[in-house]
């Protein structure tokens, strides 16, 4: 498969956000409910509706680029924090997300990071214990069941 990683363009967010949707929609609404559904809509609207964040030194996005088609997207919040990463359908299972993870990782890396952190969805649970993170405690908030807090150790690059 022939696509490229770079990272995100003013062009390239909405698109982004709109896979990021698009992708939640299909794989992980199941796994939320209503009400987890709709904070996952409502925090990508909120995204559109304040695309400042992702001036430099905000926030960090790297998107997948199949000719000039986003089909997949990394994102953190808070410097070292994992808040958005989705895969198109149609390219899951091809690389795409463990290349997305590899770059984003040596950009924190440089950046003086020594670890990355996120809540994985139960979607994505296998391939982030796949590329190495482990999970750094069980869930205690009961509102939100289906996220796993994991850790990955920065030096292991």
């Amino acid at each position: 498969m022939n696509y490229q990683i770079r990272q995100a363009t003013a062009e390239d967010i909405r698109p982004a956000l709109d896979l990021a949707l698009s992708v939640f929609m299909e794989y992980d609404s199941l796994n939320y409910g209503p009400e987890h559904t709709e904070r996952m809509r409502s925090a990508i609207e909120e995204r559109f509706a304040n695309l400042d964040i992702y001036l430099p030194g905000n926030r960090l996005m790297f998107v997948a680029l199949d000719d000039k088609k986003v089909i997949g997207i990394i994102e953190t919040y808070g410097n070292n924090r994992i808040s958005l990463m989705f895969v198109d359908g149609d390219y899951q299972r091809q690389g795409v997300a463990t290349e997305l993870m590899s770059r984003i990782a040596c950009e924190l890396k440089m950046k003086g990071f020594d670890k990355i952190v996120l809540n994985s969805s139960p979607n994505g649970l296998l391939f982030y214990k796949h590329f190495g993170f482990t999970i750094i405690e069980t869930e205690k908030n009961i509102n939100t069941p289906w996220k796993t807090p994991m850790s990955y150790t920065l030096n292991e690059i």
